[in-house]
């Protein structure tokens, strides 16, 4: 079966685009900070090439099959990303300071995906389609989840769009609202009905992420501005001081109804 033009097109765009981000990754020297969106970005070159050749010289149960694995792989590291993009802004000075960690924020984001993908029940053909929507909502919500955290604290810290860290999360959390967005309309839709259009919206979409994190990774970022250690001190104290008086009125709230 030849594929048309236009998503020839597309899907050569995307390794390429691909490639291009993994060398100005190296060139730059960007490797060291961000490992897994340099894996993310070679195992997308080699998963495209051999998902072509299969589709072109194999049969369509080896096809399948290699299919739902790369799409595994890819949620899989696409969730790598994200973390990496949360470690590194947690892990800054005022990330220490507060304890903040990773991977209860990560398990808590996985939590409520999976409650709501499993409460979800979209209109599909086949039991694996129903599994390809209700994964593809998983990784956008968790990634949504992670990264609003992620942008509350990347805003006490200073760090703004120019940085590379938050490029990359803003790149991924426009490709998550998007692929939400897409994910619900095939669940409304099914996978019949618009199907094509709405793919070739995932398509561009996601190729003007990629051109943005190539331009991003590229120029320099500027400094980043430090707070005074006292002024930094008094925020700290100032927010924990909420916490805990929240903390207090919602548990003598609590008590009132026993």
């Amino acid at each position: 079966m030849r594929l048309p033009l236009l998503d020839l097109a597309l899907w050569a765009a995307g390794p390429l685009l691909n490639a291009a981000l993994f060398c100005v990754i190296i060139l730059r020297r960007r490797l060291r900070t961000f490992p897994m969106l340099g894996s993310w970005c070679m195992f997308t070159i080699v998963s495209a090439a051999a998902l072509f050749l299969t589709y072109r010289f194999a049969s369509d149960h080896t096809y399948a099959v290699l299919y739902w694995i790369v799409d595994g792989l890819d949620a899989l590291l696409q969730i790598g990303v994200i973390a990496e993009v949360a470690h590194n802004v947690f892990h800054s000075d005022a990330g220490k300071s507060r304890g903040l960690q990773l991977v209860p924020l990560i398990a808590v984001a996985a939590l409520i995906s999976f409650v709501i993908v499993w409460w979800i029940h979209p209109m599909a053909a086949t039991r694996s389609d129903v599994w390809e929507i209700r994964g593809d909502l998983f990784t956008s919500l968790i990634v949504s989840v992670t990264f609003s955290r992620v942008l509350l604290t990347s805003q006490r810290q200073g760090l703004h769009w120019r940085f590379h860290v938050m490029s990359i999360g803003y790149g991924l959390m426009t490709w998550a609202v998007v692929t939400l967005i897409i994910g619900l309309l095939h669940g409304y839709w099914g996978r019949y009905t618009h199907y094509v259009g709405v793919e070739h919206v995932r398509m561009f979409v996601y190729l003007s992420i990629l051109c943005y994190w190539i331009f991003a990774l590229w120029r320099e970022e500027p400094e980043r501005e430090q707070l005074p250690p006292e002024t930094r001190d008094a925020i700290l104290h100032l927010t924990d001081k909420v916490s805990y008086d929240l903390a207090k009125a919602l548990g003598t709230r609590g008590k009132e109804f026993h």
